[in-house]
């Protein structure tokens, strides 16, 4: 009993010294910072970057959900400043923001396609991996055609937080299409790292000028919207080359992120007239050294439905599904192939061949690592194997298209 009163001391600090958050920020000291925009910002090295931020104006958000509506006010406000490095710009911005910047919820990063042009991408990311604020997880978008401050100055419809609705709508996009990968900031860092990279783009439609009003959303048809469209091949942080549609898709094929999508299938006279719900698809790739020469092989093995039929055709015979999978086996191949030609006509290897042959062999990657991107990986011999099979037919196996 004699260390007691030492015990209870004890428990006393630790109370007072372990209650509490030290670091705590109140929500009307800070201006929460949606989404991060990055743009060229000229040739002077003092303005060589435009960083634009979207701050969520919480208390219109809140009053506008209360009312059942959309407020007076915008949802969010854009503020933006140059600097020779992206941390200088963002303490530029401080001053014209009433409170302290707050960026652990940033959910969005977008840069115009001029930077990633013209200056590249490389050095972008090592203040946000040197900053313990930020987190790694948020999809990084290239603005096609635009810059990254109109972007992020566009009101968008049924989501008030714009940077809100880009990331639904990217998630929906690779759900549900499957044409488009959500790439986000840390994998964007390891492709650089490899030299090659691939981001999603999203463009602009109608007038921006319009966009940048209230009035934009308060019609059912808005003037100004964006589209999750396109995929950006970079080499070393440049750069070089979209992809669209059957392209686009086939490389999400080979990098195994393809969840969903819809193929469309000839049947007999009619130019995709049969649509086929891709509902599993899973991508294996395995380097082979042949002749001291690397080979790729790369596997998928698809499964779907008939969704949709537009001719007369008899699904309940076993020769009309082979048919079809012959045909489906056929269209992927196709992607998969204007991918890679694609991929090797811009010296870029944004589906990690390298890796898969340094696992295979350490000592030949080693001999062939330098010559890789620009003289061995367009020369590599790719095979592609493709396994389809068509499960159901849905509630009817024949039309009543006669």
């Amino acid at each position: 009993m004699k260390h007691k009163p030492f015990i209870i001391l004890f428990m006393i600090l630790s109370t007072i010294l372990l209650s509490g958050c030290w670091d705590r920020a109140e929500l009307q000291d800070i201006d929460i910072v949606g989404a991060i925009g990055i743009d060229d910002g000229g040739d002077n090295l003092e303005n060589r970057y435009r960083v634009t931020v979207q701050i969520i104006n919480e208390g219109q958000i809140a009053s506008a959900a209360g009312q059942g509506g959309k407020g007076e006010v915008a949802p969010v406000t854009a503020y933006s400043a140059t600097g020779s490095t992206v941390a200088e710009a963002l303490r530029k911005i401080a001053p014209k923001s009433p409170q302290e910047l707050f960026f652990p919820h940033v959910q969005l990063m977008v840069i115009g396609e001029e930077l990633a042009r013209k200056k590249g991408i490389q050095d972008l990311f090592d203040w946000i991996e040197r900053d313990s604020q930020f987190r790694t997880l948020f999809p990084i978008l290239i603005v096609r055609n635009n810059t990254a401050k109109t972007l992020l100055q566009i009101t968008t419809p049924l989501e008030d937080v714009p940077s809100a609705k880009i990331v639904s709508g990217l998630e929906t996009t690779k759900k549900i299409w499957g044409e488009y990968a959500s790439t986000r900031a840390d994998q964007v860092i390891q492709q650089l790292g490899r030299g090659g990279a691939n981001l999603t783009g999203i463009e602009l439609s109608g007038d921006p000028k319009k966009g940048n009003s209230l009035q934009n959303v308060q019609q059912i048809s808005p003037k100004t919207d964006m589209e999750i469209r396109g995929l950006a091949i970079f080499k070393k942080g440049k750069l070089k080359k979209w992809l669209d549609e059957d392209s686009a898709r086939g490389a999400t094929w080979i990098n195994n992120e393809l969840k969903k999508t819809i193929v469309d299938l000839d049947c007999k006279k009619k130019k995709k007239g049969i649509a086929v719900d891709v509902m599993r698809s899973k991508t294996k790739i395995k380097a082979e050294i042949k002749n001291n020469k690397p080979v790729i092989q790369i596997t998928v093995r698809t499964e779907g439905h008939i969704s949709e039929v537009h001719c007369p055709i008899d699904l309940a015979k076993h020769e009309s599904i082979e048919q079809l999978e012959k045909q489906l086996r056929k269209e992927i191949k196709s992607e998969v192939v204007m991918a890679v030609k694609d991929a090797k006509e811009q010296k870029s290897d944004i589906f990690r061949f390298s890796e898969y042959i340094n696992r295979k062999n350490p000592k030949v990657w080693k001999k062939i690592a330098k010559k890789w991107d620009d003289e061995i990986f367009p020369e590599t011999e790719v095979n592609i194997n493709v396994q389809a099979f068509i499960r159901r037919s849905g509630l009817r196996t024949k039309p009543y298209i006669k």
